[in-house]
């Protein structure tokens, strides 16, 4: 789910900003990476209950007012795509170069989570 509707969403913009080329429209695609919120705090875990409490460490991510400042500087910058953290960085180059590794891992990260329906 979460994981396809962002292959989508890439895939969309990047036919929407080729399409749109003459005309001048810009599309930034921008990947913040986790931002502290408390959406994990309300997040419905499988069996549909409140998760109550976030399994990241929220205070080493960004807040959404630091996220917001560099969305505005790409769309300023006219920039074609943002990618913030160092590990979505090193995604895109592990998914360039090495992309049967990028899958193994993630495949591993998200089967290691509380209630991973990968186990």
């Amino acid at each position: 789910g979460y994981s396809a509707s962002k292959f989508a969403i890439t895939g969309f913009l990047e036919t929407i900003r080729i399409e749109n080329m003459k005309k001048g429209l810009h599309v930034l695609i921008f990947a913040p990476g986790f931002t502290s919120t408390n959406v994990r705090k309300t997040a419905l875990v499988a069996n549909g209950t409140a998760q109550g409490e976030s399994p990241r460490q929220e205070g080493k991510m960004m807040t959404p007012e630091q996220v917001a400042k560099h969305m505005v500087r790409g769309i300023r910058k006219r920039k074609r795509c943002i990618v913030l953290t160092f590990d979505g960085k090193a995604s895109v180059f592990i998914k360039k170069f090495f992309p049967g590794l990028l899958d193994k891992l993630f495949y591993n990260h998200m089967a290691k989570e509380p209630d991973s329906p990968f186990r």
